[in-house]
Order: C-alpha cells, then structure tokens, then sequence
C-alpha cells in the first residue's frame, strides 16, 4: 500500500536526497494527514457534542491541530527545498527541523489545554450522556475508526520518515501513535461509563491520562529536533564507515583525527576531517590522493567533505618508537583516549614530544593532570623526554 502510493504521487522517488523529490514526499503525506484528520475531527467533535464527552471533543481537537501540524510540514518542506542563495549559502534544509519542532510545540499546547478541561471536569463531575444507544454505537465505532486510521499513519509517516530521514516526519509518526494510544484509552474509558461505571467522571480521568501522554510524546520530540539544531554528534556506526573508508582507500593513509560532521539539513552536511600522510612522499601526489578521498566521501555519503592533509615523519625509528611508546601511555591512562600530531624537536640535553591528545566528555581527568600523568610515565623511561601536549574533546 505505500510503496502504491510513492509510485503514484511521488516522481524519481528512489531519490530521497533531491529537494524536490523530499518535498513531494512532504506534499504526499501532509495532504493524507490534513484529510483523515479533518474526517477524524468533525466525526469527534459531533459525538462530543451529542454526549458531552470531554475526551471525545478533546481529542476531535486534538485531530484538528494534527491537521494543523500537517499543514506546517507542507510548509517546512516547501521552505526546505529552496535553493542556496547569498544571505544562506548552505541552502535551507533546517527548516524541515523547524517544522518539526512547530509540530511539536502544537502537540505540546494541545496536551496542556486537555489537561485542562480535563481536570475541570473531574472537579465538577460531568459525565457523558451514553444513554441513547443510536449515540454510543456511533462512538464507539468513530474511536475504532479513528484508531485503525491513527495507526495507519503512524506506519505511514515512519515509513516515509525512515526512507528520506526526516525528522519532521518522524515528529508526525510520534503524534499519530500518541493519537492511537489516546484514543484507545478514550475508547476503554466510555465503554466503563457505558456498561460499568455511570456516575462517575471516567471521562474526565480518560482526558487526563491523554493529555500527559500526548504532552510527553511533544517534549520528546522537542528534544530529539533541539539535539539536532544545536549540533548532535553522528552516529557511531557513520563514524566508523566514514573512518574505514579513508583508511582503507591507500597504503598512504597513515591515520585520521579530528573527524567533525556538521548538519544542515537532510541531504545538506559538511564532513571535515584530519588526514595523516607520509612527509617523505612527493606532496602533489598526495594532494592528488586527498582530492581523490573527499570526492569518494562526497559520493558515498552523500556530503560535502573538506579534508586537511597532515604530513608525518613515518621513516625514522626512534620518531616511531617515542610515538608508540607516548600512544601506550594515553591509552593506559583511559583506553578510549586517543593520539594525534606526533613530532620531535630533539636537541643534545632533551628532547620535546609534541602532540595532541583526545578525550572523551565522560573523563573526571583535567589537561593539567593528564599532562602531569603522561611526564611522569616518561620520565620513567627517559628523564630526558617531555611531552609538551595539547588536550582536546572529541567531535564525535
């Protein structure tokens, strides 16, 4: 049934990184949503009205700001796939995330005006009318409907969201799961007041209970586009792919560091990386190789990718021996420290090591303590070596 959809509304759609194919997925989805929630909503709103059920007409309300939300990640996408221009040289693809973050915050004033009535109407005590039995048929098969339709789209909007990586897309996948599981605790909630429990305000708890978990469902997913627009570290499996393949693309790669990702937008993010080379090799060759290795990543990952060449001395013996020797010491200080930089300045008394060493966020240890710990360990071996070493945080 998706794929029948995708083929039918969505040209080249094998092309998930083109702005324009992006934004008819946008345009495929959104108008979906804008049409099953309006249906959802006057059939809601309707059952509300006739029976007084607080939780009926919040969450017919509820639907009417999904399709609201629908009509915002129409507008994300169109605004996304706008061309780079002067004034934003990197194009607009962050407004997809800002969609999705205004899909989030009307999920999250939703819940909290539920809540609301909610709560008013346990204080008062209102219960629904389920006394007319034409009515309670009626809602109890517009909530069925109304869930079989909600999971539908969840699975929809998934779906689509994994195959193009959208982040608004999966913001909408959440809202209509949220919807599902709310709508069946409405469900539960009238069948008591229908056949159990008559003079007590179920409805009014079942108001409650959807309103919290809609509320938290939108705060997640504030948090999850928030880590994106302030700069989310890459996956570790990316990070390992991207590294696998610079080091294995020629004998001449010594080494990588100082890996940085930065994201503006789905099909729009800028790789930059430290590349060590051998000093001794003619420097138009490896150039040539580094210019070789940024178009691969640019075709492989689907990125920009800029990289800074860094020659190191990989012929001379003792150069080698003080670097594994300085890179067993960081690594006994914590194992997921790591050593980059490595050079020499030896004179007749002593000889300086020179480098930098990455840490990991999670270490208690300070630079002055590692620097501290690092000469020790040396001057164990040489008190005539001293490491003079530049600590950093990892990117990644």
């Amino acid at each position: 049934m998706f794929e029948f959809l995708i083929k039918k509304f969505v040209k080249n759609n094998t092309d998930t990184e083109d702005v324009k194919v992006r934004e008819s997925y946008g345009k495929l989805t959104g108008i979906t949503g804008i049409i099953l929630n309006i249906i959802l909503c006057i059939s809601k709103i309707l059952a509300g009205l006739f029976t007084g059920a607080i939780s009926l007409l919040s969450d017919g309300i509820n639907n009417l700001s999904d399709a609201g939300s629908s009509i915002i990640t129409l507008v994300g996408f169109k605004l996304s796939s706008k061309k780079p221009d002067k004034d934003h040289p990197y194009g607009h693809g962050r407004m997809e995330y800002f969609a999705g973050l205004a899909v989030s915050a009307v999920i999250i004033f939703v819940a909290v005006q539920l809540l609301t009535e909610s709560i008013g109407k346990i204080t008062a005590n209102e219960v629904p009318d389920y006394s007319n039995s034409v009515l309670a048929i009626a809602t109890i098969a517009v909530l069925c409907m109304s869930i079989v339709i909600k999971l539908w789209m969840f699975l929809f909007n998934r779906y689509v969201g994994k195959k193009i990586n959208s982040v608004a897309m999966q913001a909408t996948a959440l809202d209509s799961i949220s919807d599902c599981v709310s709508t069946t605790v409405v469900l539960i909630c009238a069948l008591i007041s229908m056949f159990l429990v008559k003079d007590f305000s179920i409805d009014g708890i079942a108001g409650v209970v959807v309103s919290l978990f809609i509320g938290y469902t939108g705060v997640k997913s504030v948090k999850e586009i928030v880590d994106l627009l302030l700069g989310k570290a890459p996956e570790k499996e990316l990070v390992d792919e991207i590294a696998d393949y610079v080091e294995n693309y020629s004998e001449y790669v010594v080494g990588i560091h100082d890996l940085m990702m930065h994201d503006y937008g789905p099909g729009r993010k800028i790789l930059i990386l430290h590349v060590e080379v051998p000093a001794e090799e003619n420097v138009l060759k490896m150039h040539d190789m580094i210019d070789n290795i940024e178009h691969g990543l640019g075709e492989k990952f689907n990125c920009i990718a800029t990289i800074h060449m860094d020659p190191v001395i990989t012929k001379n013996q003792r150069v080698t021996e003080l670097k594994d020797l300085c890179k067993n010491i960081v690594k006994s200080i914590d194992a997921d420290f790591t050593l980059h930089d490595f050079r020499m300045n030896e004179g007749k008394t002593h000889a300086n090591l020179i480098f930098d060493v990455v840490i990991t966020h999670e270490t208690p240890l300070t630079a002055e303590e590692i620097n501290k710990m690092v000469n020790e360990r040396l001057r164990e071996y040489d008190d005539k070596l001293k490491a003079i070493i530049k600590v950093e945080y990892s990117f990644v």
